[in-house]
């Protein structure tokens, strides 16, 4: 195979696994949920009282816009302390409203969001100064954001500017990931050729001691594809 051959074979190797990582991610961050979660809090976001917004950066020509707006709500444009600290994933949703990636975050304020971010079963408590230097991060931000657009941001544009923010969050991601994304396409499809084969038997996670018998009813979730050895029968 000639140098050129195997540049290309090379090129065409890595865009393959960039593509399966942007996946797995975009999955991982749970991004598209974010949207469903904001308007099931729509009916209860009288409780959540704006009065300090000065003291968490929200600005008041920005406020003024999006309160008058026919489709944007307060709680679905800015981060209120309050919220954080009763939902902390929500920070996810906020910082990519804000434009701004988890290593931005920490870089500016001296704050690591990644656990908040991750933390399905609320493990981790956000305490008031957290979140209201977090709050006032964001919105300051976010408000910047909708004084650029000349009072003329929308819902459709501001969904756009989650997808956005978190692309580029995956994108700065790929770069220390070539490898584990090989790693984890190469156990993906030992598994699903195990699995078709019917001798796939357990899982034994590098992490932890046990073994996990495995169910076919989950074999397709998250925690099956962490590094692991894989037991067959024959």
């Amino acid at each position: 195979m000639g140098k050129e051959s195997t540049v290309t074979e090379s090129n065409r190797i890595n865009y393959r696994l960039r593509s399966t990582f942007f996946y797995r991610k975009l999955k991982e961050y749970n991004t598209l949920s974010f949207r469903s979660k904001i308007e099931s809090l729509l009916p209860i976001q009288n409780l959540y009282d704006w009065t300090d917004r000065l003291n968490w950066c929200v600005g008041e020509d920005a406020y003024n816009y999006i309160n008058q707006h026919s489709d944007l709500d307060l709680i679905q444009v800015f981060c209120h302390p309050r919220l954080i600290r009763e939902q902390p994933q929500l920070i996810a949703y906020y910082r990519n409203i804000a434009a701004l990636s988890q290593k931005a975050v920490t870089n500016l304020v001296g704050i690591n969001v990644k656990r908040f971010e991750a933390d399905k079963e609320s493990r981790y408590s956000l305490t008031e100064d957290t979140a209201s230097t977090l709050s006032q991060l964001f919105n300051e931000h976010i408000s910047l954001i909708i004084d650029s657009s000349i009072n003329n941001l929308n819902e459709e544009e501001l969904y756009a500017l989650l997808l956005v923010s978190t692309g580029t969050q995956i994108d700065g991601s790929w770069r220390n990931a070539i490898g584990e994304e090989a790693e984890k396409v190469v156990q993906r499809l030992i598994v699903k050729e195990t699995k078709e084969r019917n001798i796939l038997a357990a899982f034994i996670p590098r992490l932890d001691t046990g073994v996990e018998i495995y169910n076919p009813d989950k074999v397709e979730k998250p925690q099956y594809f962490f590094p692991a050895s894989l037991i067959f029968h024959f």
